[in-house]
């Protein structure tokens, strides 16, 4: 346990200062993800930013009807976490960081006006990443310890667009959505490790 959580130190030391560092080139950033993207193609990461977090909940929608269903109760509590960890992290720590922060979001310019309600400017950190990341993480955990431990990425690889897309439509820089993620993951991190151990269920169980 000691060995995880100095890696965990390490890990949110250094996604701090990767976020710090990016505040520098946020602007020059955005403008030049904004310049490769063809006009044509906008409307791909326009539909994955609004729509893509849905994929993501009827998964899990599925997951607890199947838990229900097979009386999986280990199944069940994964769930449960999952649920808590989207409640306090991507709602409640995002959510006070975007007031407490107050960051305008790129086509407001990009300041720090600090305890702001006003959604214009609740660019940092972005909850759409925070979220995709949480439901990433989970599914790369249950996907891992199956026997379809093949696809455990494609979760994982799937948020990153999520996240990258918020990036492209101009809801956030690329800092927020870097931190949005971290906050994902430490989130999932967190409830997973606090609360489940690789055990089978009937999800995981091979033929």
């Amino acid at each position: 346990m000691t060995g995880l959580k100095k890696n965990l130190l390490i890990s949110i030391s250094t996604t701090l200062l990767g976020v710090v560092v990016l505040f520098t080139f946020d602007t020059q950033i955005w403008i030049s993800i904004k310049d490769l993207i063809p006009p044509d193609f906008i409307s791909i990461p326009k539909a994955l930013s609004k729509w893509g977090l849905y994929v993501f909940y009827s998964i899990f929608a599925g997951l607890i009807i199947y838990a229900l269903y097979k009386k999986d109760r280990k199944l069940k509590d994964i769930w449960w976490a999952y649920v808590k960890t989207q409640l306090i992290f991507s709602f409640g720590v995002v959510r006070c960081m975007k007031i407490l922060f107050g960051r305008a979001r790129p086509k407001y310019g990009g300041e720090f006006t600090f305890f702001s309600f006003d959604s214009h400017y609740n660019s940092f950190p972005s909850g759409h990443s925070a979220d995709a990341f949480v439901s990433g993480v989970f599914l790369y955990y249950l996907l891992k310890y199956s026997k379809y431990s093949k696809y455990r990425f494609l979760p994982l690889a799937y948020a990153l667009l999520i996240a990258f897309s918020r990036v492209v439509v101009s809801a956030h820089y690329l800092s927020d959505a870097v931190a949005g993620m971290a906050i994902g993951i430490l989130g999932a991190y967190i409830f997973l490790l606090k609360y489940h151990t690789p055990t089978p269920t009937s999800l995981h169980t091979s033929p």
